[in-house]
This record gives structure tokens, sequence and C-alpha cells, in this order.
């Protein structure tokens, strides 16, 4: 299953206990879980949060969120107490998993039945009939029209 990376416009919370350095679930201020995206565990969403404690700062990813509730992989084992700070926030590693304008594979005839997608949507030329495909599934493309 492809990741898909979920957003929310300004989802900010705090914790309201704190969480050790093995811990893995974030318990944020009641009924702000609703301001983060709903991702549930095997779906493919996720997200990632910025917790803050002052000066210590650590990049979670979120792989599920149950009400006021969010599970999430560690990139750190820091301590945070009552208060702390958890943003939604893009990072580098969500942005370098975007195809960049202008990057694209191209393959001398139909990759219909025999190219396997790069990503999720990719989009390959066809130099040989000057025809764009996108990717359906496995190894079928659909011919792009005009």
């Amino acid at each position: 299953m492809a990741t898909t990376y979920k957003f929310a416009n300004n989802a900010e919370s705090e914790l309201v206990s704190e969480i050790g350095a093995a811990d893995v679930t974030l318990n944020i201020t009641t009924g702000d879980g609703a301001l983060f995206p709903s991702v549930a565990v095997g779906d493919g969403n996720q997200f990632y949060v910025l917790v803050v404690d002052g000066s210590t700062e650590e990049w979670m990813l979120c792989t599920s969120r149950s009400g006021d509730a969010l599970t999430v992989t560690r990139s750190d084992s820091n301590s945070f107490s009552v208060g702390s700070t958890v943003r939604l926030k893009i990072n580098a590693t969500i942005l370098d998993s975007f195809m960049q304008k202008g990057v694209y594979r191209s393959n001398a005839g139909s990759p219909n039945g025999s190219l396997v997608a790069s990503y999720t949507g990719e989009e390959v030329y066809d130099s040989t009939n000057d025809v764009w495909y996108k990717h359906c599934t496995g190894t079928v493309w659909k011919e792009m029209t005009a």
C-alpha cells in the first residue's frame, strides 16, 4: 500500500499527559484531535507532528489517530512534559516524496503491460509515439488524451 501524507491547516494542540522516551501515544487537549487528519492503522495515511518543549523538539510520524490520542513512530527518545506543543508540520521527508515538476520517465513505446510504476499516479512519456500514459495499477497504464 502506498503512503499518503495527510494535511490540515493550523492543527496544533498541547500534551495533556507527559510522555517518556519510549512512549508512542500522545494524548492531546480534549477536542483538539478533530483538528488533525483522520488516519488509521494500516490505511496508508499518516502525517508528521513536531513536538516541542522549550529547546527540546522531536519529529514524530502519526500512523493512527483515535479521538484525542495520536499513535506515533518516534524519531528520537526525548521526554516531554504536560503542555508541550504538538503541531502538524510539513517536513523534508514529505516534500521529498513529491515528484518535481518537469521530472518524468520516458519509455520507447507503450508502458502498458510491461512497466512497473515508481510511485502512485506516475506519468510516463512514450517517446516513440509522442504519447503520455498515467499509471493505473500494477503494470496497467492508461493513455492520456488531450
